[in-house]
């Protein structure tokens, strides 16, 4: 059966705008046109945008969506096997806008079931985003953001520790945040994507100079060095900090660049792959 976008909307709850701009921007689907130049969506691709919009709205970047939709990925577990994870997430987020360790511990405990990157992209990432949100909206203090932050902040470490058992044998990729950039969660986050698949991951932290890329980089000659953009830059900055880290890093190392901060259109310097979602860029990459 074939549906014209007006119907699309109403059957997913996605705004005709909306959907126009993901298929421009993220290829997500390609529908039909009439002889009139109407879109004509298959029953496909409407099964696809209910599970995107239902991912979204518990909490993904439209990013994370449509990566974990195109990796065939299960939904949140939701059975009487336990509690959801979407219950241990909200209980999570009320623990910490109320300064309870004690009970937000519980929650994560609630979760640890689940691989290392779920746990990222379907927790702790969420739960940090809403925070954000909240003190963005005025519903929440600086202590309470710092309070979340500091906690994902030590998941995040936890998990990549936890990771680094030596074992690992394949390619070596170099994780560090440029200058002047403090936010480091979306980088954690790719670090732990990498170590899953096997990677032998050297986590730098936020705010290392260019030079100091260089210089570790040129040393270790990594497979793939890549960083995370939060704070919104120029498009004319951001080219220019892509054409910095290319020169800065040997021929055969791929520089890799995303996160929300990066600025559409994605094209940049050659042998630079950018998108502002960088968990599935490193997906893509390795």
């Amino acid at each position: 059966m074939s549906y014209r976008i007006k119907r699309v909307a109403h059957l997913t709850g996605i705004n005709p705008a909306t959907l126009r701009a993901w298929e421009r921007r993220y290829g997500l689907v390609a529908p039909d046109r009439t002889h009139s130049g109407y879109r004509l969506y298959t029953d496909e691709d409407v099964a696809m945008l209910s599970r995107i919009k239902a991912l979204v709205d518990d909490g993904l970047t439209i990013g994370e969506a449509i990566g974990r939709v195109r990796r065939g990925a299960e939904p949140l577990p939701s059975d009487g096997s336990g509690p959801s994870v979407r219950d241990a997430r909200f209980r999570m987020l009320e623990a910490l806008l109320s300064f309870d360790r004690r009970r937000a511990l519980e929650a994560y405990e609630e979760v640890l079931r689940l691989p290392p990157d779920r746990r990222v992209e379907e927790v702790l990432l969420p739960v940090l985003r809403e925070v954000g949100e909240l003190w963005q909206a005025g519903e929440c203090g600086v202590g309470e953001e710092h309070f979340a932050s500091a906690f994902v902040r030590e998941k995040l470490a936890g998990i990549i520790a936890d990771l680094d058992t030596g074992a690992a044998r394949g390619p070596e990729a170099v994780c560090a945040g440029i200058p002047g950039e403090l936010h480091e969660a979306g980088l954690m986050a790719a670090a732990i994507h990498l170590a899953t698949r096997g990677w032998r991951v050297v986590y730098l932290g936020p705010n290392i100079p260019v030079d100091e890329v260089r210089r570790i980089v040129h040393q270790r000659r990594p497979a793939m060095f890549c960083t995370s953009v939060v704070n919104t830059m120029s498009l004319a900055d951001f080219r220019r900090l892509s054409r910095e880290l290319r020169e800065a890093a040997p021929a055969d190392t791929e520089v890799v660049i995303g996160g929300p901060g990066v600025p559409p259109p994605f094209a940049t310097e050659p042998g630079v792959r950018c998108a502002e979602d960088l968990s599935e860029l490193v997906r893509v990459a390795a």
